[in-house]
């Protein structure tokens, strides 16, 4: 049993814009500064319950979400997808690899993004945060995300940022594979990835 845990945002799509809109529409709404884009891509490392609590703490948080999620809705269709994941996905569920998604976004905001992305029929399930105890790389949203399949005979991670190399070392036989990101960056030094790839096109020759 081959599976893949797949990061979402910044490995297989792009969703800064829609964010990005419906924050600064959020703030808007509470008469507060907008940020950058540049701003958000640092905000977005932070799973969406600590985000919103960062940047609203002192405002009603189901408030908050209501409004961003309306804000939200009308900006979703800006996602992209980045090159080759569509193709790398259809290529690994034909290959028999289970894939799942595994990210620290919202999971219901999450799968509404990857129906929009027209990705769900490559994907055995989708998890995300506040689905489970803990957020990743925790082991329990691991377990948490592997499901029925936490049995695997080989684990692969693929993401671009610290969070999922340390989650594929949750197990000893996980292998990370880490998309884009300078794998020679300081964040790494004491947990490097088991591959690099400069983007999903490669992915394909290390699974082969």
């Amino acid at each position: 049993m081959k599976v893949i845990l797949w990061d979402w945002d910044n490995t297989l799509a792009d969703t800064i814009d829609p964010i990005w809109h419906a924050f600064n529409a959020t703030f808007q709404h509470f008469n507060m500064p907008t940020i950058t884009r540049e701003q958000m891509k640092i905000y977005m490392n932070s799973a969406g319950s600590q985000l919103f609590l960062q940047l609203f703490s002192d405002k009603d948080l189901k408030e908050v979400r209501q409004v961003y999620l309306k804000h939200y809705q009308e900006n979703i269709s800006d996602l992209k997808l980045l090159p080759w994941a569509k193709e790398i996905l259809k290529w690994t569920k034909e290959q028999g690899f289970i894939n799942i998604v595994a990210s620290n976004k919202h999971y219901l905001i999450l799968r509404q993004e990857v129906k929009v992305a027209g990705l769900s029929e490559f994907f055995a399930d989708i998890c995300g945060a506040e689905q489970f105890p803990e957020n990743k790389p925790s082991k329990v949203f691991t377990d948490g995300a592997l499901g029925k399949y936490k049995n695997f005979d080989e684990l692969f991670v693929v993401g671009d940022g610290l969070s999922d190399v340390k989650m594929a070392h949750n197990y000893p036989n996980g292998k990370a594979i880490l998309v884009g990101t300078d794998p020679n960056a300081k964040e790494f030094q004491d947990n490097p990835p088991d591959f690099w790839v400069p983007n999903l096109s490669e992915i394909q020759k290390i699974l082969s």
